[in-house]
């Protein structure tokens, strides 16, 4: 074979393989890149997601950029989306843990909602493998006796529970709120954390500069 057409063909080669190393390394950064610095003018104040057991759930953050020493406001509901009235069984199976770095409700034992906050960008899809910030909690003074709910009946279209507590009905408004101070947080993107104890979570984001 002719030098000449040796060398073509290796010069030939040499730019294909060039050119699809730029290929690969375009395709990555665009596919890393929203994952490790994502576009914060997409963060959302307000997310939902429907439940397969007859409610929705909703978690809002008053902000989605916060300053440094500043705070933001973590508010987090079930809702009925049923047009009757729904008995739910009690589950106690958490979709992300540890349950302790869960804001719920203070004294309430068997609040069936926690509040929580993760450092990094997450979502519904990967948020399992996260771990949660532990977040202080508001000082309290609680008693370890109160009893735990078995089950809760869902008013219609509402956040209202009717449980039964040692043989006594009470109304509960499955709603939390956790006034999170970011003076301790390091600059970065956070994930905001609602889960229930049927094993749904539902994410926001927000960064503190």
């Amino acid at each position: 074979m002719d030098p000449d057409d040796v060398a073509y063909k290796k010069s030939v080669r040499n730019m294909s393989l060039v050119l699809a190393a730029i290929v690969i390394t375009v395709f990555v950064a665009l596919a890393v890149s929203p994952v490790l610095f994502p576009a914060t003018s997409t963060f959302q104040t307000s997310t939902s997601l429907d439940s397969t057991f007859g409610f929705s759930l909703h978690l809002d953050v008053n902000t989605t950029a916060p300053l440094a020493g500043g705070g933001v406001e973590v508010t987090g509901w079930l809702n009925s989306t049923s047009g009757s009235i729904i008995n739910v069984t009690a589950a106690n199976s958490w979709g992300i843990g540890p349950t302790a770095d869960l804001w719920g409700e203070a004294c309430t034992t068997g609040w069936p909602l926690g509040l929580g906050i993760i450092q990094g960008h997450y979502t519904q899809d990967n948020v399992s493998f996260a771990s949660l910030y532990p977040i202080p909690l508001p000082a309290h003074q609680c008693s370890t006796a109160s009893p735990s709910p078995g089950s809760f009946l869902l008013e219609p279209q509402s956040t209202k529970a009717l449980v039964t507590l040692d043989g006594v009905p009470q109304y509960w408004v499955l709603r939390s709120s956790y006034p999170l101070n970011t003076a301790g947080l390091s600059p970065g993107t956070y994930t905001a954390v609602l889960a229930d104890e049927w094993g749904d979570v539902v994410t926001t984001n927000f960064v503190v500069s």
